[in-house]
């Protein structure tokens, strides 16, 4: 069972709190996922269990039948989209890999500009707290620049490349019971023995 952060207290000017307070404030969140992107998935799963030794992945294609409520920009994405997640575990720290395929979505872009490698870090947000999370960092002028559903996880990411050189999500990291065929594993089972 993993352990759901306590609901944050968002009015607070995190530059005004003392190193205590900071440091109490820091001791109950929870970064969930380091996330990558890639435009070789199946190559970049190959060589973190080749050089790092994570793995198995669990592979999913998130698309516009698979993920709901989907916004690029603010704006809802009405055409057909498609990118491939592959999930593995280190510890308690879930790593992810993106490789974006069409359509629209921020890691394309991402990878346009800067390349493969660190595209953010996760915080994992209860949902009873997310509208008055979001709604600080939007009274801070930091804008969500991708959120939706994948069943019952949501996503919301923010724009906070310019100012920290990776993106943070926010989301509720759940524990998903996927139905058959959703996702697939890497290696497959042969590949491994």
């Amino acid at each position: 069972m993993r352990r759901v952060p306590a609901r944050r207290d968002v009015d607070m000017d995190y530059a005004e709190m003392n190193n205590e307070a900071l440091r109490a404030f820091n001791q109950k969140r929870k970064i969930f996922q380091i996330a990558f992107v890639t435009h070789d998935l199946e190559r970049s799963m190959r060589h973190w269990i080749e050089i790092l030794g994570v793995g198995p992945w669990r592979v999913a294609a998130f698309t516009e039948q698979t993920v709901q409520n989907f916004h690029v920009g603010g704006v809802p994405v009405d055409e057909p989209f498609k990118f491939l997640i592959g999930i593995s575990w280190v510890g308690d720290m879930e790593i992810e890999i993106i490789q974006p395929v069409y359509g629209p979505n921020i890691y394309a872009a991402f990878l346009a500009e800067k390349g493969e490698g660190l595209h953010h870090i996760k915080e994992q947000i209860s949902t009873e707290a997310i509208s008055s999370v979001l709604q600080s960092y939007r009274d801070k002028q930091v804008p969500v620049t991708q959120s939706g559903y994948f069943f019952t996880d949501f996503h919301h990411y923010l724009d906070t490349g310019p100012k920290l050189d990776f993106v943070y999500e926010l989301g509720n990291c759940p524990d998903l019971d996927l139905p058959p065929g959703i996702f697939t594993v890497f290696p497959p089972e042969a590949e491994t023995a």
